[in-house]
């Protein structure tokens, strides 16, 4: 989960600072992520598997490939991550949404240096 997040942040860092990546895969460039990214991802983690009847991760993405999600978990994992941060990506952009498609619950969790201090704001999980 946040390999994404941060490359996402990485990028707008560099940005800011005057680089430009136009035309650059921004994930495959990133840098790894640093610790605090990583503490970030586990407390995420955690809180998508108690907001979901404790259900691990694995399970999460067997249910989301059981509805045609059809990436790795790696995916899986981007996707979470950067819908907890309320981009507009969402673990569902690459299949068929109806009635049966799985709820899985994404907390609100804002990514920035100091963020692994805070918790997610379950209050406005996002299905």
């Amino acid at each position: 989960m946040s390999r994404g997040v941060w490359a996402l942040y990485w990028a707008q860092e560099q940005e800011e600072a005057g680089k430009s990546f136009s035309g650059t895969n921004i994930y495959e460039i990133a840098p790894d992520a640093p610790g605090w990214a990583e503490k970030w991802a586990e407390k995420l983690a955690g809180s998508i598997c108690h907001l979901n009847g404790n259900l691990t991760l694995d399970h999460l993405y067997l249910t989301a490939l059981e509805a045609g999600f059809p990436r790795d978990r790696e995916a899986f994992g981007y996707n979470l991550g950067m819908q907890a941060i309320g981009s507009e990506v969402h673990w569902t952009d690459d299949i068929s949404v109806g009635p049966d498609t799985p709820k899985i619950l994404v907390p609100s969790y804002e990514f920035y240096e100091g963020a692994e201090r805070s918790e997610p704001d379950v209050r406005f999980a996002r299905p």
